[in-house]
């Protein structure tokens, strides 16, 4: 394959990378050999597409998710549905919700939950997608500078004897 096509596919798994997980991309970007002011970019734009499109598909998410559960409610006794166990990371999002509010969750979803279900958790508990995405972004943006200089200085692709 052509030389740009390869550069081009890589920058594109990163990007699709940061927009899932944002706290493997910087990793990956210093893999291929982005330098920081590359990678910063890549990453950073790549968390603000997830961002975007899991704010605006989240409520399409929300309804379907709804109807199955609700279809699925109807056999089940409802007891049992009283017995319901939260996992430890509802617990964690709810006990950092409580603590910290909007900017606490916020701060924690690039880098600990992932861009898709911090974006979708924001939204469902705060109303104000504008007000919410502009804190998201804000977040974004500290976790990238953070994670992105981390990963240059650390520059563990050097011990890693993987592919580029």
């Amino acid at each position: 394959m052509d030389e740009n096509v390869i550069h081009l596919l890589k920058v594109l798994e990163v990007a699709l990378i940061a927009s899932l997980k944002f706290l493997i991309a910087p990793f990956e970007a210093e893999r291929y050999g982005f330098d920081f002011k590359e990678a910063f970019g890549i990453t950073t734009a790549g968390g603000i597409f997830g961002i975007i499109v899991f704010t605006f598909i989240g409520d399409g998410i929300a309804f379907i998710w709804k109807k199955i559960k609700n279809f699925f409610r109807k056999s089940v006794k409802k007891d049992e549905r009283l017995l319901k166990r939260f996992k430890w990371s509802t617990r964690f999002i709810i006990k950092t919700k409580m603590r910290f509010g909007l900017m606490g969750v916020a701060l924690i979803t690039p880098s600990i939950i992932s861009i898709p279900i911090g974006t979708f958790v924001i939204h469902r508990i705060y109303r104000g997608k504008l007000k919410n995405m502009i804190i998201l972004f804000a977040s974004l943006l500290i976790w990238s500078a953070a994670l992105n200089g981390l990963a240059q200085y650390l520059r563990l692709s050097q011990y890693l004897h993987l592919p580029k």
